[in-house]
Formats: structure tokens, sequence, C-alpha cells
């Protein structure tokens, strides 16, 4: 019921004129906040710290790809489609996150991998999106930079919670400055220099998301301690990849 009623203010959403989307989408992440508080059952209790990191990647989703398909939002079949297909995600992130908040209390919930690997796709679609819309507007490196912090920054906030939440303490003796603050500025970094890289609206949000896969899954290895040295070979070859495929692709006139 939650995820259809989301489905429903996203189709709202896409359907309001252009000079009133900005406010339709703060008010359609309020609406997935509640809804996602109200259907795992949390919204008047639990830590508000878990609350809150449960809420981040439905947000971050709503908000990429609200603003990704407002875009293609043309006609109303457009705006059905995109409708149903937030909605499933929609019920995929319910799915997780009750297993992410089960994980929580008892450490051996035997979907918490299953739900991982789940959730770092929607991860990773949801970064696309954001740096996809983020492009889109075509701002100055200075804005590309502050933009690309907060995204990155929500994106491997949630990467930490929900890898560690597997741990016997919850992460709660990590650093967040190696596993948070660290990676945000290099995808902060790397946003600059595609400010001014021809690389395009579509490739250059590839490339960022790329950059995070390789760097969410060092998090991953180094937090359940098994950063070992194949482990670092395979990202590095990744990492050695797609640096080949931004210089071969590149056209410069």
């Amino acid at each position: 019921m939650s995820a259809l009623i989301c489905a429903l203010g996203f189709g709202l959403f896409i359907s309001l004129p252009y000079e009133s989307r900005y406010f339709g989408l703060m008010a359609g992440e309020v609406l997935v906040v509640f809804c996602m508080w109200f259907g795992l059952g949390i919204l008047f209790e639990g830590n508000f710290y878990v609350r809150v990191m449960s809420v981040l990647l439905p947000i971050m989703f709503f908000t990429g790809f609200g603003m990704f398909g407002a875009l293609l939002a043309d006609n109303w079949l457009s705006v059905v489609l995109m409708s149903i297909f937030y909605g499933l995600i929609t019920y995929v992130m319910f799915l997780v996150e009750n297993v992410f908040l089960v994980a929580i209390g008892f450490k051996t919930v035997p979907l918490y991998r299953a739900a991982y690997t789940v959730s770092l796709i929607l991860l990773l679609l949801s970064a696309f999106f954001m740096y996809d819309s983020l492009f889109s507007f075509r701002t100055t490196y200075i804005y590309n930079t502050l933009f690309s912090i907060l995204i990155s920054g929500l994106i491997f906030l949630y990467q930490f919670w929900s890898v560690s939440i597997e741990l016997p303490d919850d992460g709660k003796d990590l650093s967040l400055r190696s596993y948070v603050l660290i990676p945000t500025l290099l995808v902060a970094e790397m946003t600059l220099v595609l400010s001014f890289w021809p690389a395009g609206i579509f490739k250059g949000s590839v490339y960022l998301v790329s950059a995070i896969y390789v760097l969410c899954g060092l998090i991953q290895a180094d937090i359940r301690n098994r950063l070992f040295m194949k482990t670092k070979l395979t990202f590095l070859w990744i990492t050695i990849a797609i640096l080949s495929a931004i210089l071969m692709v590149t056209k410069w006139n």
C-alpha cells in the first residue's frame, strides 16, 4: 500500500507544470519519508539515526529518478510507465530496508547479503540518475563540485551504514572520515575534472558511477576485513579499465 501511494505521488509530481516541480519534488520527498517509516513500522519508534539511514536510499532514488523522469515525461503513457517502474523499485526498497532493520538486531539474517547486493545496485542507479540530472543543468564547475559533495556524501554514508550493520557493534568504532569523507572528496574531485572534460552528460554520469562502484567495493571489503591483495588487484584493473575507456572515447574536436 505504501509503495502504491509513493507511485501515485511520483506520477503526480512528474505531471506538474515545470515551474511547480521543485515544490513537487520537496513534497514528494516528504511523502516518501512518511510512507517508508509508516510501511516499516518505525514512524514513531526506533533509533533516530537508523530511521534516517533507512530513508536515504528511497529519497535519493526519488530525487534522482524524479528529476530524470521529469525531462522525459511528455505524455500520459510515459508518466504511467515511469510511475509503475518507480512503484516496483519502491516495493523492492521496502524489502531491502526491512531486512536491514532486522539485521541490526540479529546479525545473522540469511537474506542480508542478497538485500545488500540489491541495495548496492539501487544505490548506483540512484547515483546515475542524480549525476545525469546534475550535468543536465549545465551549471559551472563550482556548483557541480558542491552538489557532487552532497550527492556522493549521502551515497557513501548509506553505503557505510548498509555494510556496517552486519558487524557486532554496527560499526560504531569505525571512522566516518575514512569511509565517507575521503571517498566523497575523491568523487567530487572527479566531478570537477569532468566539468571541463568533453565527456557529455551520459558518459560523465557513467564514469562517476563507475568510480563510486570501485570505492563502494573497497569500502565493503575493508569494513569486512576482506581487503586482500587479490581484491585490491581486481579493483585496480577495473580502475585502469575505466580510465582507459575515458581516454579512448573522449573526442576533443
